[in-house]
C-alpha cells in the first residue's frame, strides 16, 4: 500500500505494509491490539520478513514502511543536508497519515537513529524502543572509511546515464551485504541480497546518485551523538541488541551508547547475541523474536489473540520470486529447497529467552 505525505522536505509516496493476527496485508490496524512499527536498515526494506511470519509477533499489529529513496517509496529528490532530523519529520508524517497510535518501535541499523529521535522529540508516540545493531551515535572512523570505499565503488560503476559497470556494482553491493552478514551469508541472506540489488540499481542508478549520496554516505558522515539532555527526554524502556560476529561495528560502540542512555536516566539494557552478525534479525530470528515479543508484552498490558500455528509474511511472493530456502535450514546451507519458510511453535511450547547483560 501507499500513502502520500508532504513535509518541508518535499513530497513522498510511502510504501507500507500492515499485518495483523487475522490478515497478512491489512488495510488498517486493529485498534485493540499493540502496534509495532518497524524501522529498517539501509538498503534492506524487507529485512523483517522473519519477524512478520512469526506466530508470536503476529499477535500484534505489525507495520513496516520504506524510507525515502528506499524500496518502492517514491517522491521528490532528497534535499541537500537531508539527515536524521529530516527523516524523522517524514517518519512522523507517515505515522500521522496512516493514523498510527502510540507504538512499540523496533529498529535496526539505519532506522535506529530515526526511531531514537522520535522517542526523544515525541516521547508520547513511543511505548517501548527495541534497537538491533544501533547506529545512533557518531559513526566510528574505521567503519565510515569502509562505507566510503563501498560508496566510491558504486558511483564508479555508473560513469554515464547509458553505462553500468556490472562488476563494480556487484562488488559494492555484495561488499555491503558482507559487512551486514559478516561474510557468512545464509540462503536467506543471499535471497535478501538478490531482492535488494536490483532495487538499489533502480533507486540509485545514475539519476539516483544524489539520493544515494545524501541517504548513504552523507547520512553516516553527518550523524552526531545525541546529548544527554536530549536522551533524558525518552520516557520508554530501551533494549539494545548486539551480535558478537558484527564486523561492521565493535561491541564497544553499542556499550558506549548504553552508558549514554543510563547516564541520561533511561531504563536501558543490552542483550548480546553470540555468533550473530550486524543483521541479527535475519538468521537469528528464532532466538531474537521471542525476546522482542516478551519485551513488548512486558510493556503493554493489552490482551492479544492466542498464538496460531503458522503465518506467511507480506513479502512472501517477493522472496519466492528469487527462490528462497527454508528458514529452518542450516545457516550455511546452500539448499535450493523452496519449501515454506516459517517459524512455528508447538501449542503450549514457547522458546526460552536469553538474558540481558
Amino acid at each position: 500500500m501507499f500513502v502520500h505525505v508532504e513535509t518541508r522536505n518535499g513530497r513522498a509516496k510511502f510504501q507500507y505494509t500492515i499485518s495483523t493476527p487475522y490478515s497478512t496485508s491489512a488495510d488498517a490496524i486493529d485498534p485493540n491490539l499493540p502496534t509495532v512499527l518497524w524501522f529498517h536498515p539501509f538498503a534492506f526494506p524487507y529485512v523483517f520478513h522473519p519477524q512478520f511470519s512469526d506466530p508470536l509477533l503476529r499477535q500484534f499489529n505489525l507495520v513496516a514502511f520504506s524510507f525515502r529513496a528506499h524500496g518502492e517509496t517514491e517522491g521528490d529528490i532528497l534535499p541537500e543536508c537531508y539527515g536524521v532530523p529530516e527523516a524523522t519529520e517524514d517518519a512522523l508524517a507517515f505515522m500521522d497519515a496512516v493514523n498510527l497510535p502510540e507504538c512499540h518501535f523496533v529498529a535496526m541499523d539505519y532506522g535506529s537513529s530515526i526511531a531514537l529521535r522520535i522517542a526523544m522529540s515525541h516521547p508520547n508516540r513511543v511505548i517501548s524502543l527495541f534497537i538491533i545493531s544501533q547506529t545512533c551515535i557518531e559513526e566510528p572512523r574505521e567503519t565510515l572509511e569502509g562505507h566510503q570505499q563501498l560508496y566510491d565503488t558504486w558511483v564508479a560503476s555508473l560513469p554515464s546515464p547509458t553505462e553500468v559497470d556490472e562488476e563494480r556494482a556487484m562488488e559494492a553491493g555484495f561488499g555491503f551485504a558482507q559487512l551486514m552478514f559478516s561474510n557468512k551469508m545464509s540462503s536467506l541472506g543471499r535471497t535478501m541480497f538478490n531482492i535488494v540489488h536490483p532495487m538499489a540499481q533502480k533507486n540509485w542508478g545514475y539519476y539516483g546518485l544524489q539520493n544515494f549520496r545524501i541517504a548513504y554516505i552523507e547520512s553516516l558522515r553527518n550523524r552526531r551523538s545525541p546529548s544527554i539532555k536530549a536522551l533524558s527526554r525518552i520516557r520508554c524502556p530501551v533494549k539494545l541488541v548486539y551480535g558478537t560476529d558484527d564486523i561492521a561495528y565493535p561491541r564497544s560502540y553499542t556499550e558506549d551508547f548504553l552508558r549514554l542512555l543510563k547516564k541520561a536516566g533511561v531504563d536501558a539494557s543490552l542483550l548480546i547475541v553470540r555468533g550473530a552478525p550486524h543483521f541479527v534479525s535475519v538468521d537469528f530470528a528464532d532466538r531474537l523474536n521471542p525476546i522482542i515479543h516478551a519485551f513488548i508484552k512486558k510493556n503493554d498490558s493489552r490482551r492479544v489473540p492466542p498464538v496460531f500455528d503458522e503465518f506467511f509474511s507480506p513479502w512472501e511472493s517477493i522472496y519466492r520470486a528469487v527462490r528462497w530456502g527454508p528458514e529452518g535450514s542450516d545457516r550455511d546451507d546452500d539448499s535450493d529447497d523452496d519449501s515454506d519458510i516459517m517459524i512455528t511453535y508447538p501449542p503450549g511450547l514457547y522458546p526460552s529467552t536469553m538474558t540481558s547483560m
